[in-house]
């Protein structure tokens, strides 16, 4: 006997929630289960008893089938299997009974003939109260009793495990004596529901153009992959994303252990040890060349009007479920209950509600390139949480039936927020932009000998829009905004957040309209005075970054520093012409050593003795040059700090 599953609750990640619930008499409860299942059943088996006691869960161990059966004495073939048994039971007690004899001994064995090997067998039994073997055909035999219990023991466990589906695995559930009441719950593999929508977008009388009221209508899909019928169950959806892992419960784990070998060792003394973001919504009035149109007034009632259709659905099927927060999770909760037959699918109507949104043509370059795409744009008011799943739109025109508009994915959306269904490409529309960017002067400041230069990167999008409808639209322009820009001489967006912000633009009939938008991220970076030139200070004071009074004291440091610059220039001068002599000394130097002193080595001794006084002379002259440079350097410089100090002062 089995309990039936009651309670059904599946998730989206590819697992289930079941629960078992009935009456039962006796001490125990045999369960089954598909044992790649076995890990999460044995993770989150809950077994309650409101009538008596629950005692304990045994389970099969998991090894396969043939290495259960070769551990038992016996061994079956499938096309011999009385006679594997008789030669099994060699040594073995048994009683054999045919039509006029019964007889009781120990099995010899069996003696087979090549041909017919059964009609020709001979059973061999050894009698130990006559010390006698007695031989007995099997084709006589009727009858076979195992008198020795463990051979009997050994030939039922070999059957059992022979009959067992690999595939499934038992667990015998051991309860006290008497009634029980059972829950049984656990959770187990399944596939993953699924959900799918329908929207019917219908215009409204009296309101602006693109009000609409939205008719959300949400289905679930489930398989019963079971091994049974699931009848009258109730049944829950989860949507959201749950942890969820697998753990290794089911197959026994014997860890290796180490071999040590055993030594020769003698006795010793004692071994002893010392004891130790929501969107932002700005109320701007929309661009282009046309007013927000709004609905005429209803013509003269002729006849009854239909019901819209969507009020035809909502009457034709009502909702039969409820929702549920349960923490991060969201439930929904079938009304009824559910019969699935087992291998079957089913579909449930999960929630159904009435919306109030508008109907835009959204256009972002980043999604979709020259074309807006038809939107449907609403508030997730429903009181549900909105899972992933696809969505077939429908538009209804006032007073007349809705025809198939196109499809969309509808993301996760919790209870509260923003829901946009983008369902088709409008192909009368067409967008161009283009993008150009710039590095704009902002600022200069003066600050310790540097100059601060603050820049604007801009970049400026033009959006060229074209409409070749015969009727007026409404198109809203979103951006990815830039990381870290701010927009500049741009209309206020209508709504923005810390990622986007969107505008909208007004089109009539057959118009074209441009709408520009501009983003600016400022930028620093220090540049020496000593290193600007008069070019770029003659730019600055063109586009007024600098006043005539602080580029003629910038001009003035900077003649110093050009200066200072020619100075040094002389000083390196002066140092490379110092080096050269130093080194023809070192070469004269060399010379002299081995000229004698009379005749042409004399004469030759003599001039270069002349040129190394010379260069002595010379060399102080420099050196005199060098320090007045230098000192003169030092002046230039610290007249420079001083204007500098100056300039920064009097900003």
């Amino acid at each position: 006997m089995s309990l039936p599953i009651k309670r059904v609750t599946l998730y989206k990640h590819g697992l289930g929630f079941f629960e078992r619930r009935g009456l039962l008499t006796g001490q125990q409860l045999r369960l089954e289960f598909p044992r790649p299942a076995m890990d999460d059943i044995l993770k989150s088996l809950v077994v309650l008893d409101s009538l008596g006691q629950v005692l304990g869960l045994e389970f099969e161990t998991p090894p396969d089938r043939n290495e259960n059966v070769h551990k038992s004495s016996l061994t079956l073939s499938n096309d011999s299997s009385l006679t594997d048994t008789l030669t099994a039971l060699r040594g073995r007690n048994v009683r054999v009974q045919t039509s006029e004899q019964t007889l009781e001994g120990l099995v010899v064995g069996v003696d087979l003939e090549s041909k017919n090997p059964l009609e020709r067998a001979i059973l061999s039994l050894y009698q130990t109260e006559s010390k006698s073997i007695v031989k007995l055909s099997l084709e006589r035999l009727e009858r076979l009793q195992i008198l020795d219990a463990v051979a009997a023991g050994d030939l039922e466990f070999a059957l059992q495990t022979a009959k067992r589906d690999e595939d499934r695995s038992s667990a015998l559930l051991r309860l006290s004596e008497g009634e029980h009441n059972l829950s049984i719950s656990y959770i187990a593999p399944a596939p993953a529901w699924r959900v799918s929508y329908r929207v019917i977008a219908e215009e409204l009388e009296n309101t602006e153009s693109d009000v609409r009221e939205i008719f959300v209508q949400g289905w679930g899909l489930f398989d019963n992959t079971l091994e049974e019928d699931l009848d009258g169950v109730e049944l829950s959806l989860v949507a959201g994303m749950p942890v969820s892992f697998r753990y290794s419960l089911f197959a026994p784990n014997t860890p290796e252990r180490p071999l040590v070998e055993d030594q020769e060792r003698t006795v010793g003394a004692p071994i002893q040890f010392a004891t130790m973001d929501y969107m932002e919504e700005a109320s701007a009035a929309p661009m282009g060349g046309m007013a927000r149109a709004r609905k005429s007034m209803a013509a003269p009632a002729m006849a009854a009007a239909p019901a819209p259709l969507s009020s035809q659905m909502m009457q034709s099927s009502k909702p039969v479920s409820s929702g549920e927060a349960r923490g991060a999770l969201f439930a929904y909760r079938v009304a009824h209950p559910v019969s699935v037959a087992r291998g079957q699918s089913g579909m449930v109507l999960l929630m159904s509600a009435k919306l109030k949104g508008k109907r835009e043509l959204l256009y972002n370059g980043a999604k979709n390139p020259e074309n807006p795409v038809a939107s449907l744009r609403f508030e997730n008011s429903s009181g549900f949480t909105l899972e992933r799943g696809p969505v077939t739109v429908l538009e209804a025109q006032v007073s007349q039936g809705a025809e198939y508009a196109g499809e969309a994915v509808l993301e996760f959306t919790p209870s509260g927020a923003e829901v946009i269904v983008a369902f088709a490409v409008e192909l009368g529309v067409k967008v161009t932009e283009q993008q150009t960017w710039e590095t704009r002067l902002n600022r200069i400041s003066i600050n310790q000998g540097y100059l601060l230069i603050q820049e604007h990167q801009t970049c400026r999008t033009t959006y060229e829009i074209i409409s070749q409808l015969q009727i007026p639209v409404v198109v809203t322009l979103e951006r990815d905004r830039l990381n870290g820009y701010d927009f500049f001489e741009t209309p206020q967006p209508i709504s923005q957040t810390v990622t986007l912000a969107r505008w909208k633009v007004d089109l009539g009939s057959k118009a074209k309209f441009e709408f520009v938008l501009q983003e600016r991220m400022l930028q620093s970076r220090y540049e020496q005075v000593r290193n600007i030139t008069f070019e770029s200070l003659s730019e600055y004071l063109k586009n007024k970054f600098l006043d005539s009074s602080t580029f003629e004291a910038l001009k003035s440091i900077r003649n110093l520093y050009a200066q200072i610059e020619s100075t040094n220039a002389k000083i390196s001068s002066l140092e490379a012409e110092r080096k050269r002599i130093f080194a023809r000394q070192t070469q004269i130097q060399g010379n002299l050593a081995p000229l004698a002193r009379d005749g042409d080595e004399g004469r030759l001794r003599s001039k270069l003795v002349k040129e190394l006084d010379g260069s002595e002379n010379r060399l102080k002259t420099l050196e005199f040059e060098t320090e007045n440079l230098k000192a003169l350097a030092s002046t230039l410089e610290q007249d420079a700090s001083k204007a500098i100090a100056a300039l920064e002062l009097k900003a």
